[in-house]
């Protein structure tokens, strides 16, 4: 549930805001927003009683979540996709990769000559998640508990843990397959 209702009255704000401009300036663009911003609700209305969803559902769940992020970040961001058919039917936590994709954008400067990369990968039994490392100085509304509080709710889960590594350059998130 805390992980439900991390789409946030922030993240609410931000989207909208982002629409708003885009209302004046690209109307067709302001109503594909839209849309996928009414997706990403209907998700976490659809699948708020359950523990799990399959990572194809995730999966087609967070590429709503990066048109809104691409179309608000335009340049400074880069979000790719290699999962193997083979990992499609295996669980996740639902919201699981909105929470790592909103943690990267809150954690790391990203601008245009400096874009933030993420790529979303599945190797052997896990769900990666990486990204270039570009730490801000200072992160406003940080409590530092979104990732504790995930690998709380897999080591619940699974008996495998979910894994993180950093690197000077690199932040990795595994989370393993259910």
């Amino acid at each position: 549930d805390n992980l439900k209702n991390q789409l946030n009255p922030h993240f609410l704000f931000n989207a909208l805001t982002s629409l708003n401009s885009l209302i004046r300036e690209d109307p067709e663009l302001a109503s594909r927003f839209l849309q996928h911003m009414s997706k990403i609700y209907r998700y976490v209305l659809q699948h708020k009683d359950q523990s799990l969803v399959s990572v194809a559902t995730e999966l087609d769940f967070i590429k709503n979540y990066v048109f809104l992020a691409e179309t608000r970040f335009a340049n400074a961001l880069s979000i790719t996709f290699r999962v193997s058919e083979n990992h499609m039917d295996r669980s996740i936590v639902p919201v699981t990769l909105q929470v790592l994709l909103e943690n990267a954008f809150k954690h790391n400067v990203m601008d245009a000559a400096r874009p933030l990369s993420i790529e979303v990968y599945s190797d052997n039994d896990h769900l990666v998640i990486s990204n270039n490392l570009q730490k801000r100085r200072s992160v406003d509304g940080s409590n530092k508990q979104g990732l504790e509080n995930l690998k709380s709710l897999y080591r619940f889960l699974s008996d495998k843990p979910m894994e993180t590594e950093e690197s000077n350059n690199q932040f990795i998130v595994k989370l393993p397959l259910i």
